[in-house]
């Protein structure tokens, strides 16, 4: 051990002693039921997960009933009993959870205010004056998660600034403690405020990145100000890693404006955990030697491990965060030795209840002959006190992270930091419940140190989705800007039938406009003729009889060479669709990827079933079960999925051996136009895939009756799909097959909303799956079933979050909800609107921008569950809320309907959840997320009832569809022997 480590461990140690003499040094508080709860939490995993989903659940439930029965259905051992360490303190005779119930919440609500100072700041004025007493200060936080709203939003900025000012007035009647109100150099502010930049903006978006940032500027602007003029330090907190980018250069670009030049007391958070954080210290740090002025750095190991691994891993990005602690603890100290290197143009300030860190700390600095008034530790409050009284008895500097706020807000933050001390991981948990020695509490982090790859390594044999692409990432924003560009200068597309891979043309042009724009021609479209789509299906035909019999390694290969080219020109083909159906960036991005996804997995699936299947399995006999391809498939596709459904049905036919005329519809052409060049490109075949365009009552007529057609694929209304389904059972003169239908129609889809809900959830979800894409998705929520309880509170929230989402042309990165498809959507969401507004009562209608079809976001009150606008489907952004007496009646209504597509429940209660799984009538169920964006074999897709007939979209039994299976057996015994093999 070098000199520096064996002087680090000799400082840990001096520090776990100085602990060790104070009498009943404990992690937990000395509350004997908290105690009590959190050892069982550690020492049982399942417990542990339940406690915590408890904790969350509890302050949104008000009765004792509900209490008592939450407490069941989470905590239920065997015989229905709970676990005895909820009897705990209480003094009670019987565990009965009636009897529990009342004492369980009140002790529930005193381990919260364990950890958050009070829910006002008079409440927590008193708490902080205390701690100050005994040489500790503080920086206060406002307790939220999620600001879902704009009237959130400055609710926030208000409490922020009366925070400031609030502080500020009662801070001239203090009187100055030197440990704490001073530093190497002078006087500190004693009012010390975090900001969170996320509560501040509720629609800030990656794509609008240079609007989002100077929009937050203009909110945190007066915060900073008020700061600055009442001499409060005002520091700015950092959260997910989603907004890191963003949250940097916002405070960079707003501490360097003139105004703010000068002041000293502002902060910024890193965190250790991040695997870029020690190149943004050096940032930092060079920005700050150019500001003039130094700032703060408050250096955390962070708290979003968890969800950070589990995003990423979701959405197939690199992890940002290590995934080794010791690689967290190693960085942090690389971190906080180089800002102590430059203590001159940058002060640091030490977050961490890791004795070892702290230790580490002080040495580097003592090396650097850095003044002990320099150094500044912070803790979180209502943790590790043994620790910090430690550490004020040093003479150093104690600031306390203390939350101010109400509980139900506050309970993410209570869950976190529960977490946080059980952690498997924890140094707190290390130290005073598993009982490590001091030597493993304070080794050197970077000892033996293996790193870890920001890249999650693929399992063998899994299925991974396209990622999506973040545009948080500047690359990826310039090359969607450069994209757009590119695709508006090509206007207007001309498009052409292609048969046998020839283009033709039939002189009848249908002009398809920009709904955005509806002055500007996309696309000038050859709409074929009844002529040129007998000539289709005679190719197609002709082609079948070679193509069925192309190894199926070939033609997998094919539809993966097409999604490669789809990779390669992922931009270009979210330009065509942004322009031509007013799709807006991320759900372009989305449609870009579930076809890429289709391409990949059906072909993967079809590599997996040529093999052929054994069955049986007796002596002297051989079967086989195996698919064999029907023949030409007619594939009738919808506007609103343009590239990915259309591709989907294309490859999934093609791949299993079938030939393909494919029928776009006429909204979204141009993007059809585009996959025909990229299946020309891949090398299909001629006559393998032909592209039709035209209109539907003709040339899709034309080829549904078609005695050469074996199968229909068709996605879109049920007025349609019946109509095809109706006309596939009649046989044509010359027809030797029954015809298939695989049709997917609409939904009339419902989320239930129970009295339990996280509502921030709840209300986020609702309006993604609203208002995304204008409600122009068969999966889209249109009626939303809210228990009576939390009717008021949730229609409050949802209408607030409606007034706030941004509608703009598609290609405005601003957009949250773009244009409806086409003129006739327009004018048929608008009438319905109208009609609605004489029957229902009005809770919110948007205003919308001129110059295309862009339908205002509508949001109907109290709508009786049988009403039309609870029955009929509108694809459109309008949304029907319906009140519900309880669970019983939410399902009866939810059922209602004859569609059968998605549906969706918002729930803390598992039995509520399980029942809802059971009981919906649903093909997709969501469980506390939106019921929109289902993703290719994890969330395969397709509903019954009225909406649809056939095996899901993305799933294991899709392509079987597109084949007929056949069972081959041979009789293998000859002379009286079989072979051997058998």
């Amino acid at each position: 051990m070098n000199d520096i480590q064996s002087q680090i461990v000799s400082r840990g140690e001096e520090i776990l002693k100085r602990m060790e003499s104070q009498s009943k040094a404990s992690i937990f508080s000395k509350d004997f039921w908290y105690g009590s709860i959190m050892e069982w939490s550690m020492k049982n995993e399942k417990f542990k997960t339940n406690m915590f989903r408890f904790v969350d659940v509890l302050p949104s439930i008000n009765s004792g009933d509900e209490v008592a029965r939450h407490l069941k259905e989470y905590f239920s051992e065997d015989g229905g009993t709970l676990p005895p360490v909820f009897n705990v303190g209480l003094g009670l005779g019987s565990l009965a959870p009636g009897l529990m119930a009342g004492a369980i919440k009140k002790n529930v609500m005193g381990m919260a205010k364990m950890f958050i100072t009070g829910e006002s700041p008079d409440e927590a004025l008193p708490v902080l004056k205390k701690a100050r007493k005994n040489k500790m200060t503080f920086t206060v936080d406002i307790l939220g998660e999620a600001t879902l709203s704009e009237k959130e939003a400055q609710d926030y900025s208000n409490k922020y600034m009366e925070l400031v000012t609030w502080l500020a007035k009662d801070a001239e009647k203090w009187d100055e403690v030197p440990q704490i109100d001073r530093d190497h150099e002078g006087a500190l502010p004693k009012v010390n405020v975090s900001v969170k930049m996320t509560a501040l903006y509720s629609q800030i978006k990656d794509a609008a990145w240079d609007e989002s940032k100077k929009i937050l500027k203009d909110r945190l602007r007066p915060v900073f100000r008020l700061g600055m003029e009442k001499g409060v330090f005002v520091n700015l907190d950092m959260e997910q890693y989603s907004v890191k980018h963003l949250t940097l250069e916002v405070f960079t670009e707003l501490i360097n404006e003139p105004e703010f030049k000068n002041y000293k007391f502002f902060g910024i958070v890193i965190q250790a955990y991040l695997r870029d954080s020690f190149e943004d210290v050096k940032s930092l740090t060079e920005f700050a030697q150019k500001r003039g002025t130094p700032f703060w750095v408050r250096l955390v190991k962070g708290a979003y491990w968890d969800y950070e691994t589990i995003e990423a891993e979701q959405r197939g990005w690199p992890v940002p965060v290590y995934t080794n602690k010791a690689e967290s603890d190693a960085n942090y100290e690389l971190c906080a030795k180089y800002l102590l290197e430059n203590i001159k143009f940058i002060r640091p300030a030490f977050a961490s209840h890791n004795v070892r860190t702290l230790a580490a700390c002080m040495l580097y600095a003592e090396k650097l002959n850095i003044p002990k008034e320099a150094l500044e530790f912070q803790m979180l409050y209502g943790m590790a006190e043994p620790i910090k009284k430690t550490i004020v008895d040093m003479g150093y500097r104690m600031r306390e992270y203390a939350p101010v706020g109400e509980l139900i807000p506050g309970m993410a933050y209570l869950v976190r930091r529960l977490l946080e001390n059980t952690s498997n991981e924890s140094w707190l948990r290390g130290k005073f419940a598993d009982n490590k020695s001091m030597a493993e509490l304070l080794k050197d982090p970077a000892q033996g140190l293996t790193p870890t790859s920001p890249v999650i390594p693929k399992k063998p044999g899994k299925f991974y989705n396209e990622p999506l692409l973040d545009f948080a990432v500047k690359a990826d924003r310039e090359k969607m800007l450069k994209a757009l560009a590119e695709a508006k200068a090509s206007l207007p597309v001309n498009v052409n039938i292609v048969i046998n891979n020839k283009e033709l043309q039939s002189g009848k042009i249908f002009d398809r406009v920009n709904p955005s724009q509806s002055d500007q021609i996309v696309g000038k479209i050859q709409m074929a003729t009844t002529e040129q789509a007998e000539q289709a299906m005679q190719a197609a035909q002709t082609a079948y009889k070679t193509w069925k019999n192309v190894p199926c390694e070939q033609r997998a290969a094919l539809v993966d060479k097409l999604a490669d080219i789809m990779t390669r020109d992922r931009f270009k083909l979210i330009a065509t669709q942004v322009l031509e159906v007013g799709k807006p960036w991320a759900e372009a991005d989305g449609d870009i990827g579930e076809a890429i996804d289709f391409c990949r997995y059906y072909a993967r699936h079809m590599r997996e079933l040529q093999k052929p299947l054994r069955v049986g399995g007796l002596p002297g006999e051989l079967s086989h079960y195996i698919y064999k391809s029907r023949g030409v498939t007619a594939v009738i596709a919808p506007w609103n999925f343009p590239l990915a459904i259309l591709a989907g049905m294309v490859t999934a036919a093609a791949v299993a051996g079938n030939t393909v005329v494919m029928k776009p519809a006429e909204q979204s052409t141009v993007v059809a136009w585009g996959l025909m060049k990229m299946i020309q490109e891949a090398g299909f075949p001629q006559g393998v895939i032909n592209f039709l365009p035209g209109y539907g009552e003709e040339v899709g007529e034309y080829i549904v009756n078609h005695k050469y057609t074996t199968t229909i694929a068709f996605t879109g209304s049920k007025a349609v799909g019946l109509h095809i389904m109706n006309r596939a059972a009649v046989v044509q003169p010359g027809q030797q097959h029954v015809k298939r239908c695989i049709i997917e129609m609409g939904g009339k889809n419902a989320v239930i909303i129970d009295n339990d809900a996280d509502l921030d959830e709840a209300v986020d979800g609702v309006i993604y799956s609203a208002f995304g894409f204008s409600g122009q998705k068969c999966s889209a929520a249109s009626r939303v079933i809210v228990l009576d309880e939390v009717y008021d509170r949730f229609v409050d929230r949802l209408v607030e979050t409606a007034k706030s989402i941004e509608i703009h042309p598609a290609e405005n990165p601003k957009a949250y909800m773009g244009p409806v498809v086409d003129k006739e959507a327009y004018d048929r969401i608008l009438g319905t609107i109208a009609e609605a507004e004489k029957n229902h009562k009005l809770l919110f209608k948007g205003s919308v921008p001129g110059g295309g079809f862009f339908a205002p976001p509508t949001i109907f009150g109290d709508v009786p569950g049988d009403a039309k606008l609870a029955q009929a489907e509108i694809f459109g952004p309008v949304v029907a809320v319906i009140r519900a007496k309880n669970l019983d009646q939410a399902l009866d209504i939810a059922n209602s309907t004859e569609y059968a597509l998605t549906g969706g429940v918002f729930s803390r209660s598992p039995a509520n959840i399980n029942r809802v799984k059971e009981e919906l009538e649903v093909g997709n169920l969501y469980v506390n997320r939106g019921i929109t964006g289902a993703m290719v074999d994890r969330h395969p897709f397709g509903g019954f009832k009225m909406s649809g007939i056939g095996s899901k979209t993305g799933g294991p039994d899709y392509l079987k569809q597109y084949m007929e299976p056949a069972c081959v057996t041979e009789n293998t015994l000859r002379r009286g022997f079989a072979p051997a093999e058998e």
